[in-house]
């Protein structure tokens, strides 16, 4: 089997591209298990064993025109990376960004580079602390740093949180699904005055029998649900990142993530077709 150092299904130059996938290796600042950094490469990796086709949307990813521009530079700290993530974005405009992290933090050095009205998160946690460990980016700050910039946001599958950041999501009256009262249904409801969503996957959101995360928490999410909010919601999701994957020995992990990169992109090519 052939395996190379770009994502399998990119197939053209980044001026032509519909999407463009991107690593952001940088975990400074995570906390219990490292090594997110690697995920990248590991995910572009497992895409090798994938096939082209989508037989969920039926649709063969050769065809669409998809760009990996490799890896940005996350050296001389969150600050700098922030600044190398702006200068990739006024590079890539008017197309379909696929962030691959690296911790939770790269998501906001993301988000704040596109015009969005919903930050819509796959969790375990809120990660609204105003700092942790003295660190304003940490990984544990990320949404609370999102919330800043004005967005609103909707949460699937939160179950670890200090008090103190449950008050601060209802003040701010922030929407929290729990794994065992998520319902796709709900979730529609919820979403409907959004026409921008931005969606960020933190793989912990996951149940760990599933995943292998910088942060597992137990009675986590089933994976497929995925599937589901793309079916239904992919028209309005601008960007997507997925963040806090620790590559294991067997690919395990970056397989799902290099998966769930695929369908995004297949979901969201089918249903730029259908508005042609």
């Amino acid at each position: 089997m052939h395996i190379d150092s770009y994502f399998a299904i990119s197939n053209s130059d980044l001026e032509d591209a519909e999407f463009v996938i991107f690593g952001v290796p940088y975990d400074r600042s995570q906390s219990f298990i490292p090594g997110s950094r690697f995920a990248p490469n590991a995910v572009r990796v497992a895409s090798w064993n994938l096939e082209s086709y989508s037989p969920f949307f039926d649709v063969d990813l050769d065809f669409v025109r998809v760009c990996d521009t490799g890896n940005i530079n996350v050296d001389g700290g969150f600050q700098s990376v922030l600044r190398n993530v702006e200068d990739f974005f006024a590079k890539i405009k008017g197309k379909t960004p696929i962030g691959i992290g690296g911790e939770h933090t790269i998501s906001y050095s993301i988000v704040r580079n596109l015009k969005v009205d919903c930050y819509l998160v796959i969790d375990a946690h809120l990660d609204l602390r105003n700092e942790f460990d003295g660190d304003r980016y940490n990984h544990a700050c990320t949404c609370r740093r999102v919330s800043e910039l004005g967005l609103d946001l909707v949460y699937i599958g939160v179950r670890s949180c200090t008090k103190e950041e449950m008050e601060y999501a209802r003040e701010r009256g922030f929407k929290i699904f729990k794994p065992f009262d998520f319902e796709i249904e709900k979730l529609e409801d919820c979403l409907s005055p959004y026409d921008r969503i931005y969606l960020s996957i933190d793989f912990d959101g996951f149940d760990p029998s599933y995943v292998t995360v910088s942060t597992p928490e137990p009675f986590g999410m089933n994976p497929t649900m995925v599937l589901d909010i793309f079916d239904r919601f992919v028209d309005r999701i601008v960007g997507l990142d997925i963040v806090e994957i620790v590559p294991d020995s067997n690919y395990k992990t970056p397989m799902l993530g290099a998966r769930i990169v695929q369908e995004f992109v297949a979901s969201k090519s089918l249903s730029s077709n259908k508005k042609l």
